[in-house]
C-alpha cells in the first residue's frame, strides 16, 4: 500500500508555465461557494400549550429548531442548498499496477494504469488550489482475488469516504459488496456492470454499458434514419454475438422492421443494400482485417451507406482516414477529446511539463474522474449521492450523466462521433 498525501509541486522545473497553465484551468472550474449565510428558515407554531412550564419549552425549543445554516454552492451553473460538511477526505485506490509486471499484458496494463494515474495526480494538484485536502491510498491488486481480498480486508479500507476500483467484474463486485457492507460509495473506473445482485445506490460505474451503446445508436438512428434500412454485420466473436442480441431486443422495442443481419463474410451485399437512399450498416467487429474487408466489399457496390462502428477503430494502425470519410463512418465512444479548446491545450502543456510525454486516453481518464469526484466532494461533501444523478457534466473527454437503474449508479453518456474533414467531431 502507497499512502500519497496530495502536497507536491506542480512541477520540479519550469514552474512559471506550468502555474499559468494551471491557473487557466482553475478558472474554469465548476465548483465554487457563493455563500455561507443562508439559515433553513423553520415555521414556529406560535401556540403555547399551558400545562409547560417555560423552562421546559426553552428545552424543547432548542433541540426543535436547531438545524445547521446551509451553503450555497454553484455547481456547473446551478445554485444547490447545501448542508455543512467537510473538506478533508480520504480515498483508496485499487487497480492492477503490476509493479512486478512478468508477461506482455501486466507490462501494457501497468503501462495503461500508470498513464491513469498520471492524470489522477494532476487533477489532485488541480483540487489541492481549489482547497480540497485529500489523502490518496494506492493499492496494487495485480487483478489478484486473493490479494483483492488482502486490501478489502485491511482496517484502513472502513475509514475511507470514497473507494475507486477495481477492473473485471467480478472484482468490481467484490468491492461494491465491501461499500455496501460499510456505507462507503464505490466508483468503477473502467468496467461497467449491467445490474448488480443486491443493489447499492452508491455504486458507480463511470463507462456506460454495452445497452447504453446500443441505446444511443438506436436512437439516434430513430432520430436522423427512420425509415432507412439498417443492416447488422458479425463476425461470430462473443463481443459481436453479445451486442447483436442487444441491438435486436433494442429494434424489437422500437418496432423497427426493416432490420436485417449478415455476417462479414458475406459478398451479396449489391442485393441488400438500398438503391435510392442509405442503408445504415452497424458493424459488429473490432478485428482490424475484418472491418477493412468488410468496408471495402460495401464501399464496391457503389451504394450510399453510413457505417456505425466501434471508437476503437480509431487505434487501427494505416486507417485510410480519407475512405472513411468517403463511407460516413460513425464511431460510437464513451470517450472523446477536442484538441482544440483552451482547456485540453493547458491539460497537454502541464501533462508534458510533469511526465515528459504527451498525455494518452487513460491520462484524460484519470484526470476527468478525479476532477469530478473532486469537484463534486468539495461541493457536497458526505451529501453528493443526492446532488448527481440525472445531471450532466463535461469534463476534458468525458461527460457524467448518471442515472440510477439496475441497482447501481449508470453513466449512460455516450458519443455519436462522425469523420468531418479528416477528423472526428461528436454528432450528438
Amino acid at each position: 500500500m502507497t499512502s500519497v498525501q496530495n502536497r507536491q509541486p506542480l512541477l520540479s522545473g519550469n514552474s512559471l508555465l506550468a502555474i499559468l497553465s494551471a491557473l487557466v484551468l482553475l478558472s474554469c472550474n465548476a465548483f465554487k461557494v457563493v455563500s455561507n449565510d443562508n439559515p433553513v428558515v423553520h415555521t414556529e407554531d406560535k401556540t403555547e400549550e399551558p400545562t409547560k412550564t417555560k423552562e421546559k419549552k426553552k428545552e424543547e425549543a432548542k433541540v426543535e429548531d436547531f438545524k445547521p445554516e446551509l451553503i450555497t454552492v454553484d455547481f456547473f451553473g446551478e445554485e444547490f442548498q447545501v448542508e455543512p460538511h467537510k473538506t478533508e477526505f480520504k480515498v483508496a485506490l485499487i487497480l492492477p499496477f503490476y509493479y512486478n509486471a512478468q508477461t506482455p499484458i501486466e507490462k501494457r496494463t501497468s503501462d495503461y494504469m500508470v498513464e491513469y494515474y498520471q492524470g489522477v495526480k494532476q487533477a489532485l494538484t488541480n483540487l489541492e488550489m481549489y482547497g480540497l485536502q485529500l489523502k490518496l491510498y494506492v493499492f496494487d491488486d495485480e487483478n489478484n482475488t486473493d490479494k483483492l481480498k488482502s486490501i478489502l480486508g485491511k482496517s484502513t479500507l472502513k475509514t475511507m469516504d470514497v473507494v475507486i476500483g477495481s477492473i473485471g467484474e467480478s472484482h468490481v463486485e467484490m468491492v461494491a459488496n465491501f461499500g455496501l457492507a460499510n456505507d462507503i460509495p464505490v466508483i468503477s473506473p473502467f468496467t461497467s456492470l449491467d445490474s448488480l445482485k443486491q443493489p447499492n445506490t452508491k455504486m458507480y460505474c463511470t463507462t456506460p454499458s454495452s445497452m447504453d451503446k446500443v441505446d444511443k445508436v438506436i436512437d439516434f438512428i430513430s432520430k436522423n434514419y427512420a425509415t432507412n434500412s439498417v443492416i447488422i454485420v458479425t463476425d461470430n466473436q462473443p463481443y459481436s454475438d453479445e451486442m447483436k442480441s442487444s441491438y435486436v431486443t433494442g429494434f424489437q422495442k422500437l418496432k423497427k422492421k426493416n432490420v436485417g443481419y449478415e455476417t462479414t463474410d458475406y459478398n451479396g451485399w449489391g442485393n441488400v443494400l438500398e438503391k435510392d437512399k442509405e442503408t445504415v450498416v452497424i458493424v459488429l467487429s473490432r478485428n482490424p482485417t475484418t472491418v477493412s474487408t468488410t468496408l471495402s466489399k460495401i464501399y464496391q457496390t457503389k451504394r450510399n451507406v453510413v457505417v456505425i462502428g466501434d471508437n476503437s477503430w480509431s487505434n487501427f494502425q494505416d486507417n485510410d482516414y480519407k475512405f472513411w470519410d468517403k463511407m460516413n463512418v460513425h464511431l460510437v465512444a464513451s470517450d472523446y477529446v477536442n484538441d482544440t479548446s483552451a482547456e485540453v491545450k493547458n491539460f497537454k502543456i502541464n501533462f508534458r511539463l510533469v511526465n515528459r510525454t504527451d498525455p494518452g486516453v487513460y491520462a484524460y481518464i484519470g484526470y476527468d474522474q478525479f476532477m469530478f469526484m473532486g469537484e463534486f466532494l468539495l461541493a457536497f461533501g458526505e451529501h453528493f449521492p443526492g446532488y448527481i444523478n440525472d445531471r450532466e457534466f463535461r469534463y476534458l473527454s468525458s461527460n457524467f450523466h448518471y442515472q440510477y437503474k439496475d441497482g447501481l449508479n449508470k453513466n449512460t453518456n455516450v458519443f455519436i462521433l462522425k469523420f468531418e474533414d479528416f477528423e472526428l467531431k461528436p454528432v450528438q
